[in-house]
């Protein structure tokens, strides 16, 4: 039997409250009815007509897995509401857009958030049984969660982690290369050990909570939890997991994929393959109906409760701004949406909306519109802009931490081009910035916006003032490219932004007496040595070139420093902030050429260099001295119409990272 497909309700924002702390989630109704087309790879005749009898509580893992892992996730929520599995993904209490600092939450708010968005789920769905499915170290929650509950049917353990003192390990060693160091502790004062931050793959934990993480094993009892499947990659097995669950007398499953543990490459790579979301459906939906191929009598009864439980979301949720206290100061947040969910054309946008919780009776405030990089969510990497927004919300500025179309929860455009851009570098997110600035000012009130972005967030938020867009300041954090074109390679070496920073390092190179030395020692490639002087010379002369056509005012393609001109010449304020050695400094150096830098003597451009910082500022020290660059920016509104050059190297701590 098939039935007819209609259109599937839109994810819906909620919020829970857990362990003194709210966590952000998000409801999946199941589809009024299911079609083959939502699930190709089942069995002809399997699908049934409505909801089933069973909810779906999804949690994601945490720290980068979670940020890398988020759009799969959310495929998988999509895809499990519609085959009939009501589904409520939930962020942890300190990661994504939840109210803690991060690792502020321990292994106990951990576990009474799932508890929380269990007991949503019930709520909602009207469903007397559950699954949990959990990713990585999310999985390991899972279970201990499920060991407290009685209403836990079943158990999905997506590439499980041994235990939690092997997930600590290979999130330092992530961390490893990044800079750590945390900000220089006074003479004399008093500090707690326990408190000291340790770097986890770009995030920062106090020892003790890290302490924690390591004791984590799987648990000895799990409930009413009678059947439990995993999912891993044959090059990582891993039998920690199964294990331990079969010991616990649960009937346990494997499937296995090469190439799974793509789920966890970096955001703008990272997929949950369709053949592993196909499987957990068809597992879950077996687990509903108990193995029948066709709906139960009670089927249309549990259609119209779980109807009534999508209207009744916002009366179950009638708190949409969630409190939080940064820096002694009251906030509020809510998650916001910017078009009609659905929507085709122009996609709906969302995002997170910072400000005071009683704001001040003065106009105008500022407005900010922070951009993330590559396919990471509006919170930033290693939730960089969280901390920062709330932060300048207790300052009085409105924060709006947004996804361009196609990335995090907004909606994708309706059709892309064989030769479209990836969605982090597709000219319409000019669009989309534009969309939300016109936003802040008609529902906040504000009047002069700056929009600030990190890599490709840097580079549409250059474009939106390129092109016009409404805006005061342009704050571009670490951009790679400052031009793109329909077909252009994203892979750096076959753009200007990879040949600039190939000839960069050839240049080092040659400027390096031990490279010299295993040259004559007979112990370098000689071919690679080649590569790279050519390599730097074919650069020189590109250079010299394009200095050449511009001296005798030559048009050029992609002309930086006629752009930068143009932009500033409209009264917006260009600035620019580096990590130390950063390409995209060379590469606006280079392309902006002598034009560039009489703007920045000219006080018309401003550039900020941050010492001892990764391309992400993961690092605690590197983050404190970003945010206090970033507060030099936003001094005041005054501050827009003539900014000044400066170079920052390290800066006093202003924010809690």
């Amino acid at each position: 039997m098939t039935a007819h497909a209609t259109a599937q309700p839109a994810p819906q924002p909620l919020l829970l409250d857990a362990g003194g702390h709210t966590c952000v989630a998000w409801w999946h109704a199941p589809a009024p009815a299911v079609d083959t087309g939502a699930a190709p790879h089942l069995p002809r005749g399997w699908l049934p007509a409505g909801a089933l009898p069973l909810a779906v509580v999804l949690a994601s893992s945490w720290g980068e897995e979670d940020m890398s892992a988020y759009d799969g996730q959310r495929a998988l929520a999509v895809a499990l509401a519609a085959s009939g599995l009501a589904t409520l993904r939930f962020e942890w209490p300190d990661t994504g857009d939840s109210s803690a600092e991060t690792g502020s939450a321990s292994v106990a708010d951990a576990l009474a958030a799932f508890d929380a968005a269990a007991a949503r789920a019930r709520a909602l769905s009207g469903c007397d049984r559950l699954a949990f499915v959990g990713l990585r170290l999310g999985a390991l929650l899972a279970a201990h969660a499920a060991g407290a509950r009685a209403d836990v049917a079943a158990l999905v353990a997506l590439l499980p982690v041994a235990n939690g003192r092997a997930f600590v390990r290979e999130q330092r060693l992530l961390g490893a290369g990044l800079a750590a160091a945390a900000p220089a502790t006074p003479p004399g004062a008093a500090f707690d050990a326990a408190e000291l931050p340790v770097l986890l793959g770009g995030f920062s934990l106090p020892v003790r909570q890290v302490e924690a993480l390591s004791a984590l094993r799987w648990p000895a009892a799990v409930g009413a939890v009678r059947a439990a499947l995993l999912l891993t990659a044959p090059e990582s097995p891993g039998r920690g997991a199964a294990d331990a669950l079969a010991a616990a007398g649960v009937r346990v499953s494997e499937w296995s994929q090469p190439g799974l543990g793509r789920a966890l490459s970096i955001a703008h790579q990272a997929s949950l393959a369709p053949e592993a979301i196909a499987e957990i459906a068809r597992w879950l939906q077996q687990r509903a109906d108990g193995g029948a191929p066709a709906p139960d009598a009670a089927a249309p009864a549990r259609l119209d409760a779980d109807t009534a439980a999508l209207l009744a979301v916002s009366a179950l949720d009638a708190r949409p701004w969630m409190r939080v206290r940064h820096a002694g100061a009251a906030l509020r947040e809510r998650v916001v949406r910017i078009g009609s969910p659905g929507a085709a054309e122009p996609p709906c946008l969302v995002g997170v909306v910072a400000e005071r919780d009683a704001p001040e009776a003065r106009a105008p405030r500022r407005g900010i519109v922070l951009l993330s990089s590559g396919r990471e969510r509006r919170v930033g990497p290693h939730r960089l802009w969280v901390a920062f927004a709330r932060h300048r919300a207790a300052l009085g500025d409105v924060v709006l931490r947004v996804d361009v179309a196609g990335i995090g929860d907004s909606g994708a455009h309706a059709s892309r081009d064989a030769d479209r851009m990836p969605e982090q570098y597709d000219a319409r997110a000019a669009t989309d910035v534009a969309r939300a600035l016109a936003w802040l000012r008609r529902e906040h009130g504000v009047g002069p916006c700056s929009v600030m972005g990190i890599c490709s967030g840097a580079f549409n938020a250059w474009r939106a003032a390129l092109d016009g867009v409404d805006v005061q300041q342009v704050v571009l954090l670490n951009p790679l490219l400052f031009h793109v074109s329909p077909g252009m390679s994203m892979d750096p070496m076959d753009n200007a932004f990879g040949q600039i920073g190939v000839a960069a390092a050839a240049g080092r190179s040659l400027l390096d007496p031990a490279r010299w030395w295993k040259l004559l020692s007979g112990r370098a490639n000689v071919a690679v040595i080649t590569g790279a002087v050519a390599a730097r010379a074919r650069h020189a002369l590109r250079l010299c070139l394009r200095a050449a056509a511009r001296t005798v005012r030559w048009p050029l393609r992609n002309d930086l420093a006629v752009d930068l001109e143009r932009v500033v010449g409209r009264g917006v304020a260009v600035d620019f902030v580096f990590s130390f050695r950063e390409p995209g400094l060379t590469l606006l150096r280079e392309e902006s050429g002598r034009r560039g830098m009489r703007l920045e003597s000219d006080n018309r451009v401003k550039v900020c260099v941050i010492a001892h910082a990764d391309h992400t500022f993961a690092g605690t020290a590197g983050r404190v001295a970003l945010y206090a660059c970033l507060d030099t920016l936003l001094l005041g509104p005054s501050s827009m119409l003539a900014p000044s050059v400066v170079s920052v190297s390290q800066q006093p701590a202003t924010v809690r990272p």
